[in-house]
This record gives structure tokens, C-alpha cells and sequence, in this order.
């Protein structure tokens, strides 16, 4: 592990973030609250989708199939088999890793094109859907409710919206920290050097198929994980929700606006596009049905005209030209 993660783990900057944080629940009203616990739940699945996405270069559209798994089939055990909804995200994480490998290995196996592999991986998505759409077991097309949150963590429930933030806030951290974590390590070079080139990395040596399982198997799993967590907070287990393919697709626009293959710029994309989109929908979707999708669109296409890259890079640019004081008292620009 390089000293960059380490360096990253004492920033001041990160704690000074995390307790700014703290007293959210107790200073937001509930509406407001509930955006800050989605943009924290985004922030997770975005930053679990850039390991596959991002650092490997697999744009993967498989993802809302791991988080319905982690939402659906824990609900599913606790309600119908009595299991606890701990022992539930467990063996649902286990289910999303096996499926992960499996899509990993054929994409290894049939050397699939980046097109080949998203139709793959969308196919599996899909298919998801209507095993779910499909099954008593798991709700079928009505779903499943929930039993009432009553704030016994150890049957997985977490005291509303002031719990659930929490659990939220932990569950983004970890999955920015693992992407930390991963680019600071020798998996992350390797990752790297499969999205760029594929064919040099098998030539030098690389062993592609663990390294696609590896990024695949842990950006599943958190997905899951996150996904466990996600429908413990809204109580109803929507199949048209959380195994859908449009919650994919927001997750990729997230980390694209943001900027791919960073440790933080999926978190910073969906921090400021769930919001947005929140809000715009709050204030403008009885005034003309439609709008805060036109104008929220405008505000997407407009940041990846400006900066293709992501807004991250971006800003670290204007950072390095900021004006720095030199030690003459004197201002100076960056070159």
C-alpha cells in the first residue's frame, strides 16, 4: 500500500468533513434529510461502480441487478424464512459475488468488446428483473413491505431517518476508502493497465481473469451491501426501483460528471446531481411536468461539453492556479 492512503486516512480534511456532518440529522428538516441520506446512498454506488467501471474500464450495466439482490432476497428471507435481515445482506453479497465472477469470467473467456460486455452485462440486468417480476418468493411485481422500523440494530433496523444516516455516511466512506485503497495498491495498477491496454498487459504478464474477477467480485458486493441497507431505510422493497436499469444508468452518470476511475470524483458527482435533481423536481415538478428533467438534462450535457473529464479534475486544476502568497508577501499564480 502506497503512503498516499495513509496520508488520505489522517487528512484533516476528511475528518473535518465527517464532523461537519454530524449534527445534519439534528439541524435538517426531514426533507432535506432524506436528500442528504440519497446523496449518500449514491455516493456509494457510485463509488462501488467506479472500481469495475472506472479503474478496470468495464462500463458495467449489470449493477441494479447486485443492489435488487441485496434489497429483494434479504426482504425476501426475513419475511418468508424468518432470517435476520444481518445473516440476509451476507448471504445476498455472497449470491452478487458469485454472479460477478461468473459475468467476469465470460467476459475473459469470449474476450468481449466493450459494447459486447455492456449488452452482457445489461442481458444479466434484465434477466434479474424478471426473475424477480416473476417469483412469489421475492414479491413479484408488487414488492415487499417491510416490518416497521423499531431501532433494534441487530435486527437490522436503524431508528429512521437519523439512524439511517448514519448507516449511509459509514457505507459511503468505506466504499470511497476502498477505492482509495485500491489505487494505492498493486490491484489498482493492474486494473489500470487492463483498461488501457488489455493485449500489453496479457504480453507483460498481468493475470487478467483475477484481476476482472477481483474488481468485479468487490464492486458487487458493496453494491449489494448498499442495496441491503438502501431498502431497510425506504421500508418497501420496489422491484421497479432497485432492479431496475435506470438506477445503473444514474449510478454511471454520477461518476461520469464526477470524473471516472478517481477515488473521489463519483462521490462528488453524486453529491451534487442528487441534489439537483431533488430539488428541482421538489420545486418544479407541479409547475410543468417534465421541466426539472429538461433543465437537469441542460446542467448534465453542459458539464460534459465543459469538462470531459469530470468536474473533479477540473477543480484540481483551478486548484494548482489558485493564487498562492509567496513568501514576499507578494501573490502569485501557478503556472
Amino acid at each position: 500500500m502506497r503512503p498516499d492512503f495513509y496520508k488520505i486516512l489522517a487528512s484533516p480534511v476528511l475528518w473535518g468533513v465527517l464532523i461537519l456532518a454530524a449534527p445534519l440529522p439534528f439541524l435538517l428538516p426531514s426533507y432535506y434529510l432524506h436528500i442528504v441520506i440519497l446523496s449518500l446512498v449514491y455516493v456509494a454506488l457510485a463509488s462501488s461502480w467506479n472500481i469495475v467501471g472506472g479503474m478496470a474500464g468495464q462500463i458495467s450495466l449489470a449493477h441494479s441487478l447486485f443492489i435488487g439482490i441485496g434489497a429483494m432476497f434479504s426482504t425476501a428471507l426475513l419475511l418468508k424464512l424468518g432470517i435476520n435481515m444481518w445473516v440476509g445482506l451476507v448471504i445476498s453479497a455472497a449470491i452478487s459475488a458469485v454472479l460477478a465472477a461468473i459475468i467476469a469470467w465470460i467476459d475473459y473467456r469470449f474476450r468481449l468488446g466493450h459494447l459486447s460486455f455492456v449488452l452482457i452485462t445489461l442481458a444479466f440486468a434484465e434477466m434479474g428483473g424478471l426473475v424477480v417480476e416473476g417469483w412469489d418468493f421475492l414479491g413479484g411485481a408488487s414488492g415487499l413491505l417491510l416490518p416497521r422500523d423499531t431501532g433494534h440494530f441487530l435486527e437490522f433496523q436503524f431508528g429512521g431517518s437519523h439512524g439511517a444516516f448514519w448507516v449511509m455516511l459509514v457505507l459511503a466512506v468505506v466504499c470511497v476508502l476502498v477505492n482509495v485503497a485500491i489505487l494505492n495498491a498493486p490491484l489498482g495498477y493492474y486494473l489500470r493497465t487492463i483498461r488501457d491496454n488489455e493485449n500489453a498487459a496479457r504480453a507483460i504478464g498481468v493475470n487478467v481473469l483475477r484481476y476482472k474477477v477481483a474488481a468485479m467480485v468487490i464492486s458487487a458486493v458493496l453494491a449489494s451491501i448498499v442495496g441491503t441497507a438502501y431498502v431497510r431505510y425506504l421500508t418497501f422493497a420496489d422491484p421497479y426501483l432497485l432492479i431496475s436499469p435506470v438506477i445503473t444508468i444514474e449510478i454511471v452518470l454520477f461518476a461520469t460528471v464526477g470524473g471516472l476511475g478517481s477515488a473521489f470524483g463519483p462521490a462528488l458527482g453524486a453529491l451534487l446531481l442528487v441534489p439537483l435533481g431533488e430539488i428541482l423536481r421538489g420545486q418544479l415538478g407541479g409547475v410543468l411536468p417534465g421541466l426539472h428533467y429538461f433543465i437537469y438534462g441542460i446542467v448534465v450535457i453542459a458539464v460534459i461539453l465543459i469538462t470531459p473529464q469530470g468536474l473533479l479534475p477540473l477543480f484540481e486544476r483551478l486548484w494548482k492556479r489558485r493564487p498562492k502568497v509567496a513568501a514576499t508577501g507578494q501573490p502569485t499564480v501557478a503556472p
